[in-house]
Order: C-alpha cells, then structure tokens, then sequence
C-alpha cells in the first residue's frame, strides 16, 4: 500500500498536504492536550507496533504480497487522532529509512494508512459496538471487522490516486507517472486487500482487543476516558478465554486463506494467490527459517532478561515479532503499485517519463530493509543474509520510532508547560 515516489505526479504528492498537514495540526493538538505519564510511552509503543505490523508481507491475490497497518487497534485503544500521529510517523520513518513508500508520497501515504485507515476502521466498530460493554466478545469482533473496513477503504483510495494518473497526466498516449489505469488499478487494490491483507488486519486487531480486554483492561476502560471520553460511561462485562478466540480466529483466518489463494491459484498449490511458488527456492527458504528460529531462541530470552521490568513483555514481543517478519519474504512477488522500472516495462513495454525520473530522486539508507554492508546486502548473498538484515532492520526501526515519538510527546509536553505533577493529576483513575 505504500505508493513509491515516481507514481504519482509531484502536484499530486504534494498537493494532498492540503489534506493531510491540517489533519496533523489537529490531531497534535488534540493528542498533546492528553499527554500524560501513562499516555506518552504507550503512544510511542503503538507506533513501534504499527511498524512491526507493516514489515510484515503476507501473499495476496494476483501474485502480489501486501501488509496489514494496526491503525483501527490503535484508535480503539487510543482514538483515531492518536492513530493518526502513530502510523503518520511510523509511515515518515520509513520513507526516510527503510524506502518503504517514495519521500514526495507522504503526504498520499500518510492520507490512505494514518488518517483514511483509523478514522474509518474507528467509525465502522463504533457503530458495530455501540450499546455493548467494553469488555464483551462483541467489541472484539466489532474491532475486527471495522480494521477490515478500514484497510479495504485505504486500498480503494491508493486505487484511486493510482488510477487517475494516467487521465491527468499522459503524453502520446503514454501515461507520464503510474501506468495503471483505475479499471486496473482500483480492482487490483481492492482485491488484494479485501482476500487477503485486510484478512490479516482483521486478525491482529481482533485479537489485539481480545487480548487487552484480557490482559490490560485498563487501556480499554481508564484510558478512554482521556483519549475517547465518550466512551466513559460504557459497561463491562467478563470476556470469553482468551484461547478460544484465538484458536477460532486463527484457525478460521488460515483456512480462508488457503482456501482463497487455492481459488485463485486455480487449485493449483503451485500457483497460490496467483503467484509462481515453484520458482521459490526452498532450500534456501528452508536454510533461512533454521537461521531465524536459532537467532529467535537466543535473542528472545536475552532481550527478557536484559530489559526492565516494565519493558520486558512488550520489547520481547517486538523482537521476536522482528525476528520473524523475514518469514514474509519468502513469499513471491512484489506489492502492486510497487516494482521497479523493469517491471514496469515488462507490463507495458515502456516507462513512463516522469516515473523514470522521480523514482530514484532518493535513496534511503536501509532501503529494502537491508543493511547497507555486503555480507547484508549482496544481490548474491544467500536468502539467510537478507533476512539477518531484515531482523537488524526491523529492530533499528521499532527503536527509532517509539523513540522518535516518546521524544516528541515529551517535547510538546514541555512546550505547554505541563511537569509530571500536574500532569498525574489529568490521568485520571488508576486501575
């Protein structure tokens, strides 16, 4: 879903910052005014959240992979205008860092996935949990599907900027930037979405509430009197074991999967979600997936034991979440909307002027998620090296981010002149 720079034209790009910067004006000072202890840390640890979510590829229909975002579990917990600064710098660090979506796409990726994606997802489960107690299986499910809205409707709106390229801007019937027409481009989105990575997101925030509703209901209850206050005055009520959800959840989201990418692979395993499988080189996959489980059983337990107390659940989690999203290359394929110019005149027999031009206009230093050293990065390095990479990356990348945020929250704290005393006060009761 991140849309590289080259595919949409600069006046475009930019031109959706009348959108998207007062957005972010608004949601800094709507954020900012509930900026506490408690709030601080746990806004910076679901922007490193959505960033793990993101590394992670899932294969899709049409042979393509796509990612889920976690902008509707943000907003459930801390409300759409705290997801929409998360995914928003999450989403800004990519581009900077990773290469993950184009430096002049910002303004559009930040639109689609930090301010379309929560706000719908939000206003769909709303509306699906209104009147239920905050604690009941209900909101879970209701969670769920509003995620799955959400990043069906983030998908159809990058189909959309995609799409219209080619009316606005072409040349001698050659489109100047992205190729893709909206009779291709929206159908393609939607449905890479809707079969498979909304899939996915509906899984994570689902369960992401039922585990909170188990674990921490405090972030369901307490909290959303300061980020949502017009969820005060919600009942609670005892939800079912944690365990069940997930098995139904799990278990009912891998058979639709498989049975969509059989569907769509023509009952052929070889051809799953439309993609070559028998070109994957399983050996290598195989070698790699024994690297990554050994760096796992050693990095996992020493990050428990290293961390602090407060820290050692969730820095465990997004360490071993890290070192397992290199599983997601073994898929096949790339995300639609984002190959090279290679790829692009394979399809189309030419490259677009203006894509030629402005999709090398930067490179970022870990671009593709590698570190930039040649045991890493290598073309001709083994699959295993590319994943060490991956897993490093991923690290540097939760770290920056949840430091990135916490260190802001904590600027625009001190910019209004709040200290820690008066601020104990705003958050309300404790659990």
């Amino acid at each position: 879903m991140h849309i590289p720079d080259g595919y949409l034209a600069p006046a475009v790009s930019l031109g959706l910052a009348v959108v998207t910067v007062p957005t972010w004006a608004v949601a800094t000072q709507k954020v900012k005014k509930v900026l506490n202890n408690r709030t601080v840390p746990l806004l910076a640890i679901f922007s490193a959240l959505s960033f793990t979510i993101m590394m992670f590829n899932v294969p899709v229909p049409g042979g393509t992979t796509a990612h889920g975002v976690g902008g509707t579990l943000i907003a459930v917990v801390l409300g759409p205008w705290a997801a929409c600064i998360a995914v928003s710098t999450a989403l800004i660090l990519q581009a900077l860092f990773f290469g993950d979506g184009g430096v002049l796409a910002i303004f559009a990726n930040c639109l689609n996935m930090a301010i379309i994606l929560p706000f719908v997802g939000y206003a769909t489960y709303r509306v699906l949990a209104v009147g239920s107690p905050i604690l009941s299986t209900r909101r879970a499910v209701a969670a769920g599907i509003g995620s799955y809205v959400g990043i069906t409707v983030a998908a159809f709106a990058v189909g959309v900027e995609l799409g219209i390229e080619p009316i606005l801007f072409s040349q001698n019937g050659h489109a100047l930037y992205s190729p893709y027409g909206l009779a291709e481009a929206i159908p393609a989105m939607v449905a890479a979405h809707a079969f498979g990575a909304s899939i996915v997101e509906a899984l994570i925030t689902g369960l992401g509430v039922a585990y909170l509703q188990r674990r921490h209901p405090e972030y369901l209850t307490s909290l959303r009197r300061i980020f949502a206050p017009d969820a005060a005055a919600e009942g609670t009520a005892a939800p079912r074991p944690l365990w069940q959800l997930v098995a139904a959840a799990v278990g009912g989201a891998v058979v639709v999967l498989a049975a969509i990418g059989l569907i769509e692979g023509g009952g052929d395993p070889n051809r799953m979600f439309g993609a070559d499988w028998s070109g994957v080189d399983w050996p290598s996959v195989a070698t790699m997936v024994v690297v990554t489980l050994v760096i796992g059983a050693i990095l996992t337990p020493a990050t428990y034991l290293v961390l602090p107390r407060a820290a050692k659940r969730i820095g465990t989690t997004f360490v071993t979440i890290a070192v397992i999203a290199p599983l997601g290359l073994i898929a096949p394929g790339i995300a639609y909307g984002e190959g090279g110019t290679e790829d692009v005149k394979a399809a189309f027999g030419y490259v677009p002027s203006g894509l030629q031009s402005l999709s090398g206009i930067f490179s970022a230093p870990f671009g593709g998620y590698n570190v930039p050293l040649p045991f890493f990065a290598d073309a001709n390095a083994p699959l295993w090296h590319a994943a060490i990479g991956y897993e490093v990356s991923g690290i540097v990348g939760i770290v920056a981010v949840g430091g990135v945020v916490y260190l802001v929250a904590r600027m625009l704290r001190r910019a209004d002149g709040i200290d820690d005393t008066v601020s104990s006060v705003s958050e309300g009761a404790r659990p």
